[in-house]
């Protein structure tokens, strides 16, 4: 019993890096996205003013709304892989209202740079918006996610036969290893397993 809940607890926390790693990736490519549409429609690719150079908040929610769908492809088919929704639509409406709510912490930046500071260039608006914004919404999207979005952690069983063989396959090797020393494990002094008898004599 010790043992299994070492392995599960290490599994979780291996699960948990996992997923961390991957929803920064995906946010990686969903930002891209977003950051090219928001400089075209505003910065014109920085050659010169873009269609809606005088309205950068909208743009932003223009841009990131695009970015927002490709991140919730991707966060429901890699990202969570081991996690899923008790959401008839799977989590995209709580998904939706996440994305809109942190959306707040970007625009609340460029608003201040853009409206109280006055920088009105592509570099202060980037760094604003896309950077600064992007890492606080970033952070709270992923726990926020986690828990209302893809909620419930796929079982064990429902993939594995065991959770032995879940720590096989996400460990390779090294999980393998890990059992099969589990089941080498010295004899234990006054057992009734004949095996272990066999063995001790």
């Amino acid at each position: 019993m010790v043992f299994g809940g070492q392995l599960l607890g290490r599994l979780h926390r291996t699960r948990l890096l996992g997923e961390a790693v991957r929803f920064m990736m995906v946010g990686g490519i969903a930002t891209a996205v977003a950051f090219v549409l928001f400089n075209g429609l505003v910065h014109g690719f920085f050659t010169g003013a873009g269609p809606m150079n005088g309205q950068p908040i909208p743009a932003y929610i223009i841009a990131n709304t695009v970015g927002m769908l490709i991140s919730y492809e991707l966060s429901r088919r890699w990202t969570f892989r081991h996690r899923t929704s008790d959401h008839a639509d799977g989590g995209f409406t709580a998904y939706v209202v996440i994305n809109a709510v942190t959306m707040l912490l970007p625009i609340g930046c460029l608003y201040v740079t853009r409206s109280v500071l006055g920088w009105d260039s592509a570099i202060a608006d980037n760094l604003s918006a896309n950077v600064v914004g992007v890492i606080l919404g970033q952070i709270a999207r992923f726990f926020l996610f986690r828990k209302f979005v893809f909620g419930r952690p796929i079982r064990y069983t429902e993939v594995y036969g065991s959770v032995e063989e879940e720590a096989a396959a996400l460990s390779g090797a090294e999980g393998g290893a890990v059992v099969l020393a589990t089941e080498q494990r010295e004899p234990v002094i006054g057992s009734t397993d004949p095996a272990t008898h066999d063995r001790a004599g």
